[in-house]
């Protein structure tokens, strides 16, 4: 007998083989996946270790190995791949299921803790009605079909026909009106449905008619010369000692990584990298963009104008230490980045702090708790919002992005928004303190808010 239990109230059966498979077509068939190629690798691999009966061994380091195509050097505790990887999937495994999926008779989840999907037949089906035996009759003759010649089409029935003809026409013109009139309803109740969750730190983002603007930051990066760097960098470029070449290079994981340096030597890259903190920040920013149906619009701190600051609303990704147009804002900022790398507090309140600094370990030297701000204010014409998202390190910035698009913490900051005596503020700064552990974020706490006002005149 298949094994039984609940789920949401519904009576639900162990699935079979066929079912899983079909499950599993129809999810990596939908608009969800369709053009998510790793996301499809993730849930089809990890959905056949199912099948095999090897659903025990999945794990974030084979997940690396065998979709992302991690080498022997991956660490899973210093690349977040396969998890950021994971929470994508189950939302949009969600998603799906909210919506095109919702009448599937089966349901695939994957349990936050682990990698194993579960599969879940949310409708059992009807056993087939029992045949009841008939008695045996001998056959009768075929009938006779009798020879018929096609009457001519007369004009009253041409007529008919025609205007037939015209009523389908019109009936297929109504049902495409009104087919459009529904998608566009099933648009606004998912965008409703999203203001109601997010309000009201995205309102001005969410209904903007301009696409939004992400700011990706282009930090300045000392990076080693290879063979296909032209002559004039490579003879500008800063020769490292020997000892101290031989220490870098001892503390890459990635070994092969010395074969293409010729010598070592480095130089100055202004344009070409951004933060592993910016990049995550980018993942949770459009996931959050992309289920309010809403376009989201992606450049580089350096391409930036001072035209794409007045005209939209903007999301900056890093400090000023890391993207040039941090700072530029027409608001009085109570919390401040100095030059010593850290945040000043300029309007101390109650239990608050004049500055906070990130904290590394003694011994290895690696960041164990770092600050971040979320800054809301408006841009350089007051007619849209910015909202620059900055950590003292790129571990902050994550934590920030992470922060401001997660339902748990913005139930956290809407509440907290709320209590204000003159109601929610429209611009704010939130001063987050973030957990770090082998260069992840792991806990996010709101140390501060802070209603801002506009800068006099």
């Amino acid at each position: 007998m298949a094994e039984q239990h609940s789920h949401n109230g519904h009576t639900s059966t162990a699935c079979t083989q066929d079912e899983i498979n079909a499950a599993m077509g129809l999810v990596l068939r939908s608009k969800y996946f369709v053009n998510a190629p790793m996301k499809q690798k993730f849930l089809r691999l990890i959905c056949e270790f199912h099948l095999q009966g090897r659903g025990g061994e999945l794990n974030e380091y084979l997940l690396g190995r065998e979709v992302f195509d991690r080498d022997g050097s991956y660490n899973p505790a210093t690349d977040p791949i396969v998890r950021v990887a994971a929470r994508g999937v189950r939302d949009k495994l969600e998603a799906y299921y909210q919506k095109e999926g919702a009448l599937d008779a089966v349901k695939i989840s994957i349990p936050v803790g682990g990698y194993e999907p579960r599969f879940v037949r949310l409708t059992v089906p009807e056993a087939p009605p029992e045949k009841v035996p008939q008695p045996l009759l001998p056959p009768e003759p075929p009938a006779p079909v009798p020879e018929t010649v096609p009457a001519p089409v007369s004009g009253v029935r041409r007529w008919a026909l025609a205007a037939t003809a015209v009523a389908l026409l019109l009936l297929c013109l109504v049902l495409g009106g009104q087919n459009v009139a529904l998608r566009q309803q099933l648009r606004a109740d998912a965008s409703h449905h999203f203001e109601e969750i997010y309000q009201p730190v995205w309102d001005s983002f969410i209904n903007s008619s301009a696409p939004n603007l992400l700011i990706l930051s282009n930090p300045p990066v000392l990076r080693f010369i290879n063979a296909a760097d032209p002559e004039k960098i490579r003879r500008e470029a800063i020769l490292l000692p020997p000892k101290q070449a031989d220490g870098i290079f001892q503390q890459l994981p990635n070994k092969n990584f010395q074969q293409i340096v010729p010598e070592p030597r480095l130089t100055l890259a202004l344009d070409i990298y951004t933060g592993l903190g910016e990049a995550i920040g980018v993942h949770y920013l459009t996931h959050l963009f992309d289920g309010a149906s809403k376009n989201l619009l992606l450049k580089q701190s350096r391409t930036v104008s001072a035209d794409d600051l007045k005209n939209r609303n903007v999301i900056v990704l890093g400090s000023g230490w890391v993207n040039n147009w941090s700072g530029r804002l027409p608001v009085r900022e109570d919390f401040v980045g100095n030059n010593q790398v850290a945040i000043e507090n300029h309007q101390v309140l109650s239990g608050e702090q004049a500055e906070y600094k990130s904290t590394f370990d003694e011994q290895s030297g690696n960041l164990i708790e770092d600050y971040a701000l979320i800054t809301v204010s408006p841009n350089i014409s007051d007619s849209y919002t910015v909202m620059v998202l900055a950590g003292l390190h790129s571990e902050g910035t994550a934590a920030a992005a992470e922060f401001i698009t997660s339902k748990h913490h913005l139930k956290e900051l809407n509440q907290r928004l709320k209590r204000f005596s003159d109601g929610p503020p429209k611009y704010y700064q939130a001063l987050l303190k973030v957990g770090v552990e082998s260069g992840i974020p792991t806990t996010i706490t709101l140390v501060a808010l802070h209603k801002l006002q506009k800068a006099a005149n």
